[in-house]
């Protein structure tokens, strides 16, 4: 016991020592009244997990961590549970469904280490998936990055490549309960491969070298990778801090912030042994505004596929949304999204669209920690009509259908810990 009580103040620091005992003093005191709120409940977890990982009280990325005393070693053990029901109408399925499909979903449960070694300097992150099918792991994130001063920094591992800002921004920090459709469609996913970054006061630049898009935990013999991928991506803050940009809403009282962001990446297959013979080009520029409790986001986004045989296409796509509160806690918001496919893919090419409508409500001021999100999407257009790009999607609702006018609505409460 005498041991483990002098391990335990080495590895916590002084500050964190004190809210542990305060923490341990009000959950014998406070928290057992009648008249305790879930509010103050949450709250009060909130400042037990900021005080363990020294972050202020709000902070949403808090979990529990062990390190050395000088800081050189840490570990940082965190989460994420999303669980959501989903209603689905739609007039004429494609398959054997009643119109009417309803259910709970766990849509993204996983556990983050993340922390540094040797030196504050060379970082790392595991983050596993569990699957909302089946219950089964899998590796998601798992990269090393070392900064070689206060802006040059690489990276190499698995990782998401730096193309699309709506994907680069962490599925617990989004406006609506998931990802578009748009972003669906041309997603860069996760891919293994090296990183260069360079951070700035007003510039971020970062360019990666990896197996291509959408190639998670593949091996280097895979059919499914691309002979190499090249991806390059740059922002400039116009307005604010960087800070404020790691996610799509703006608290009230935040001051005026903008971002524009431009991004492309290039793929070739075919000349190394089993991949497929495909080359790929894709582009983007997005623009972000924040203000005094609303935001607002736009991208334009553009793919080139030229096969070795067969017709090149080339696929468009536009996301637009915005968000505002109307209490300090409590945020409405809005999206449009469409996918434009090229002409030449077919009968199955049309456009498809999405209007989606919702309310988020954070439990914590200024925290993603709690959080409930209501939405209904509305896809316009028939997906069968759309499916040479559009296919099923039940992470965000989205059902084989033959007839215009399908929605769905979702209820989802968010913790991270």
């Amino acid at each position: 016991m005498e041991r483990m009580t002098r391990t335990a103040r080495q590895r916590l620091s002084g500050r964190g020592i004190a809210w542990a005992m305060m923490a341990a003093a009000t959950s014998v005191g406070s928290v057992t009244h009648a008249d305790t709120t879930d509010a103050s409940r949450a709250e009060l977890a909130e400042l037990k997990s900021s005080a363990a990982s020294g972050a202020p009280a709000g902070h949403d990325g808090s979990g529990f961590f062990i390190g050395s005393e000088d800081g050189a070693f840490k570990l940082k053990i965190g989460g994420q549970i999303q669980f959501r029901y989903v209603a689905n109408f739609r007039d004429e399925p494609t398959d054997s469904d009643d119109d009417y499909t309803g259910g709970f979903q766990t849509r993204r449960e996983r556990l983050e280490f993340s922390g540094n070694v040797i030196n504050k300097e060379t970082t790392f992150l595991i983050q596993t998936d569990f699957s909302r099918s089946n219950g089964g792991a899998s590796l998601l994130d798992a990269w090393v990055r070392h900064s070689f001063n206060e802006n040059w920094s690489l990276r190499f591992g698995q990782f998401k490549a730096p193309l699309l800002r709506e994907e680069l921004v962490s599925g617990k920090r989004m406006l609506a309960a998931d990802r578009s459709i748009t972003n669906g469609v041309f997603t860069q996913a996760r891919s293994q491969g090296i990183q260069l970054e360079y951070d700035a006061d007003r510039v971020k630049l970062a360019g990666a070298f990896t197996d291509g898009l959408n190639t998670l935990n593949t091996d280097f013999d895979s059919s499914t990778e691309a002979d190499y991928g090249l991806t390059g991506r740059a922002e400039i803050l116009l307005k604010g801090d960087w800070k404020r940009f790691a996610d799509f809403t703006s608290w009230r009282g935040s001051d005026f912030g903008a971002m524009v962001g431009v991004a492309g990446h290039w793929q070739s297959g075919g000349s190394t042994g089993g991949t497929t013979d495909t080359d790929v080009l894709e582009y983007t520029v997005d623009l972000s505004l924040e203000g005094n409790g609303w935001n607002a986001f736009a991208a334009f986004i553009g793919r080139s596929t030229d096969p070795a045989s067969g017709e090149d296409v080339d696929d468009f796509g536009v996301v637009v949304q915005g968000g505002a509160f109307l209490t300090d806690k409590t945020e409405l918001f809005a999206r449009y999204d469409v996918v434009m496919p090229d002409d030449d893919r077919g009968s199955s090419s049309d456009d498809f669209s999405t209007v989606t409508v919702g309310v988020n409500h954070y439990f914590i001021e200024k925290s993603h920690a709690a959080k409930f999100t209501a939405d209904l999407l509305y896809f316009i257009d028939a997906q069968s009509d759309s499916s040479s790009l559009v296919s099923r999607s039940t992470g965000v609702g989205l059902l084989p259908d033959t007839e215009e006018g399908q929605v769905a609505a979702r209820l989802q409460f968010q913790l991270l810990f």
